[in-house]
Parts: C-alpha cells; structure tokens; sequence
C-alpha cells in the first residue's frame, strides 16, 4: 500500500508536497553548470557563495520562470511555491515575495542620488567567460559575433529612456532599444546594451568597440548589417584587430558603380547557397572602399532580383496611369493644387519620372516621361547587393554565408519578444528597467544553451523548437514524496519515455532518479 500527500488544486498556491519539477529542474542545473548565481551574488555582493537568499538565486529564479511562464515580479510569489524551486535554491517558499525580487533587481542596477550604477556589463563579461570555459572553441577557431539592435516597447510615458522612436511594427508608443552581442557558433550573448527609444544603430557601434577592447575575448570577426557602416568604424574595427563583414548601402555611389559594372554569372562555381528564398551566386570584384583599394564580394539573388524588377515595374504603371488621368481631369486646377497632386501621387518612385506642369495649349496640362537611366540603374541593382570582409582570405562563399547566417540574432530577438513576452516593459524607474532587460538576457541564456546542447547530440538545426517542445514536456513532470510502509520516496510524476531518452543524452537523466527519504 502507498499513499501519495494531495495537493489542493482550488487554491493559487500547491500547499502539499507535490510540486512542477521538469522543466524547472533541468533549467536550475544549467544555470548551476554556468554558474548564475555564484557570478551574480560575487560582482554584485562581493561574495559568491551567500548561504540562504540571494539576489543571484532570486534573479535565477525569476530567469526560470521568464523561460517557462514570464510572470511579473507580483505573480512570481504565487507561482514559485508551486514549483520545486525553493528546495532547489535553498530558500523558504514564503522568502519569494514581489519586493524579494524587485530588490535583487537593484543589486544589479541601482540609483543612489542620481549616480547610476550598472554592473550588468560585468556580469555579462563574467557570464561569457564561463560559457567559453566549458564550452571552448576549437584550437584555432577565431570568435565570431554578430552585432544588431531592437526596439523594445513599454508600457507607460514616465521612464526616462523610453522616447518616441523607430520600430518595425510602426506603433506610436514609447519604447527602449536594446543592442546584443551574440556568438555565431552558439547564440549565446557576449553582452548588451540598453538605449533611449530614438537612438540609431550607427551610433552605438563605438560604444560597442569599447567594449568589446574592455572584454577578455580576442579579437576575432564581427558581424552587422549596412545600416551601421561608415568608414570610420571600418577603420575602428580594423585598428583594434578585428574583421568585420558587413553589407554595403546603395546609396554609396562606388557601391552602385562597382554593381552595375560587375557580372555575376549564375555557374555552377560562383554558387553561394540555396533556399526556398532563391539560388544565390556570388563573385570577387576590387574598387576603392574607404579610402583604400579593397576586394569586396558582389552576390545576386536572381529570383528576388525578378520579384522585386516586377513590383517596381507595376507600380510605376500604375503611376503613369493615374499622370494621365490626372492630366484629363485636372486640366483646370490651379498649378498649385496640380502639383500637390503629383508630389501625392509619384512619392517615393520620383526618381524615374520627370514630370512637369504645362501651361502650353497645344500640350497635356501634365507632361511626363520615364527617366530611362535611372530605369536602366534599377534594373542593374534588382536582386544585388555587396559585402565588405576585410578579411580578403576568405572566398565569395564564405563571406556570402557569414553574412546572410547573421539572421540568428533575429531569432534572438523573436525569442525574446515571444518566448519571454519582454515586451511591454511595466517599470519606470530607468536602473529597474536596464536590470529587467538583464534578467531577461538571463533567460534566453538558458535557452541558447539548452538548443546549442540539444544541437550537439544529433546535429539537427531545428533546436529551437525541439527546446520548446522539450520544455513542454517537461512541464508536466511532477516531483512528489511517496509513503511506502516506514520509507518514504520521491517519484517523479509523467516522465514519458521519449522525454527520459533526452535526458539520458544530455546527461541530465540523473535529476530525476527515484531518492529514498
């Protein structure tokens, strides 16, 4: 006979033994193998090893949950006492109190008369350091980081970094960006950077070279889209010895030259990569490039270059259309009211048509024609971009899919606003919202090393959503003391087969084994 203790589920809080231990528990053994707490509490108490509550074990704790449920610091001390959290920390159910947590935000951020302190950078140094020591690169292998920037929106107008600024969804709310650092190899983050809603991504890339001189990680290749370069940081990165790829903007008239007057023949050898999106071909060309002759890599996407050749050809039908409708029926408006028209109806494709107002008899009130070298121009670039790698070793190939593999920090960022539901922010106070944003970066740590472990037992590249779904059934499993005759056990509850063989290839199957009270 046995008996297992219930658990009132009409209540908000689990007041039995059994207790959400799956997900929770995996989760706690990484963040034990890369040390959060010991790193957090050392940098920002002084002392890495406090017995009992901690701000490292609080902010953990509350990583866990941003990873599994993202709860707010108020919902947090309902949901932790149901979980096997508190046995695995250490501290009492009852210590998990909103103000617990929001105080250990302040050991990472605080504000003492008007001085900000901000140690995240340090921990995040610290935490990176870790990450390479027991996950090193190969001899010989050079770091590779990819550099970008999000918008990040709030909740509120009182916080002081929140302003009015750019983002993707085009909503007028008040926002923060929020910049990273991430590793190529496993998108685990080097460091971040939090910024005012209206702050560009070209000018924080000093800040970034300054961290990264500040950094222990050597010199390797950086990463980051055209909307950062400028000659200067070319020359930045290249003083403090790193390489960078990055894409080159149009509107750089050697850029445009050097495409128009480069072909790129779709060959078996100048084949860079393949995709549902198109087949991408790539060759070396030289042009001067900031100051210097350089060796840039010029790609084509061909049937992109179609696509976007056919809406810009639809449109400016479409345009010339509506010029001659317009020259009908405003024969009598005033010039003035006809060239308000024009400026509404040409907008952003101005460059292909010269238009005029006739005042002529014999002519139509709107006289147009296509600009048929800016025509000839378009249709050069369609599908056409060029890259600059001062790392002139490296063939088109390569350069091509360093660059275009840089979309995983985008995937960074989709984690974090879906994942992890960062956004909106609810704090107003500027230190709370940048140790927010860490303990956020915190989770999606866990994340990345859950899907870069997951990736390593069997070299699949669908581990983002294999470490959802991992999580997922790992939700389930329960942790319960079970009374059998004078001993009492603890089982693990809903631990399915295929979830026990992952565990057994992560070497995290020992969490779960049966113990003997």
């Amino acid at each position: 006979a046995y008996e297992i203790y219930q658990c009132d589920w009409s209540s908000d809080v689990c007041s039995s033994d059994l207790s959400r231990a799956g997900d929770v528990t995996v989760l706690w053994e990484l963040a034990k193998d890369l040390r959060f707490t010991e790193i957090i509490d050392g940098i920002c108490c002084d002392n890495p090893h406090i017995e009992g509550p901690s701000p490292g074990k609080f902010l953990t704790v509350w990583a866990i949950n941003r990873v599994v449920d993202s709860l707010s610091a108020t919902r947090l001390e309902s949901w932790v006492p149901s979980t096997d959290l508190p046995r695995l920390s250490g501290i009492d159910a009852s210590d998990f109190t909103k103000e617990a947590f929001l105080t250990s935000l302040d050991f990472v951020c605080n504000d003492h008369s008007g001085q900000l302190l901000d140690l995240s950078p340090q921990v995040d140094e610290a935490l990176y350091r870790r990450w390479r020591k027991i996950q090193p690169l190969d001899e010989g292998e050079p770091e590779t980081l990819a550099y970008d920037l999000t918008s990040v929106l709030f909740f509120g107008v009182s916080c002081p970094l929140a302003e009015l600024g750019y983002n993707p969804k085009r909503i007028k709310r008040r926002q923060v960006n929020l910049a990273l650092v991430v590793s190529r190899k496993e998108k685990y983050p080097l460091t971040h950077f939090v910024y005012e809603g209206h702050r560009k991504d070209v000018t924080t890339i000093k800040n970034l070279m300054v961290r990264l001189e500040e950094s222990s990680v050597q010199p390797g290749t950086l990463i980051w889209d055209r909307g950062n370069v400028s000659q200067n940081h070319v020359k930045a990165v290249e003083k403090a010895g790193w390489h960078l790829i990055c894409g080159l903007p149009k509107t750089l008239k050697t850029v445009r030259d050097l495409i128009d007057q480069t072909y790129i023949p779709p060959r078996p050898q100048t084949l860079a990569r393949y995709s549902k999106a198109g087949h991408i071909y790539a060759v070396s060309a030289s042009g001067k490039i900031y100051g210097r002759k350089r060796t840039v890599v010029l790609y084509t996407n061909r049937e992109r270059g179609v696509r976007e050749a056919g809406k810009r050809h639809e449109a400016l039908s479409n345009i010339a259309e509506a010029l001659d409708s317009l020259s009908e029926e405003g024969a009598d408006w005033t010039e003035k009211k006809l060239h308000e028209e024009l400026k509404k109806l040409v907008k952003s494709y101005s460059d292909y048509f010269l238009v005029r107002v006739s005042r002529k008899k014999e002519e139509p009130r709107v006289v147009w024609k296509y600009r048929t070298k800016e025509l000839k121009r378009a249709d050069a670039m369609d599908g056409k971009w060029l890259l600059l790698s001062t790392d002139e070793s490296l063939a088109p190939k390569e350069v091509v899919n360093t660059y275009l593999e840089k979309d995983f920090i985008e995937k960074v960022f989709r984690t974090l606003k879906t994942s992890e539901e960062i956004e909106p922010v609810r704090h107003r106070l500027e230190h709370r919202v940048r140790a927010y944003l860490f303990v956020n970066l915190l989770a999606y740590r866990l994340l990345a090393v859950l899907q870069h472990k997951l990736r390593t037992i069997d070299n699949r590249e669908d581990t983002w959503e294999r470490a959802d779904s991992f999580l997922q059934a790992l939700a389930h499993v329960q942790r319960v003391p079970v009374k059998l005759g004078h001993e009492v056990k603890i089982w693990y509850l809903n631990l399915e087969k295929k979830t026990k063989d992952t565990l057994k290839r992560l070497n995290l199957d020992h969490l779960f084994d049966e113990q003997t009270c």
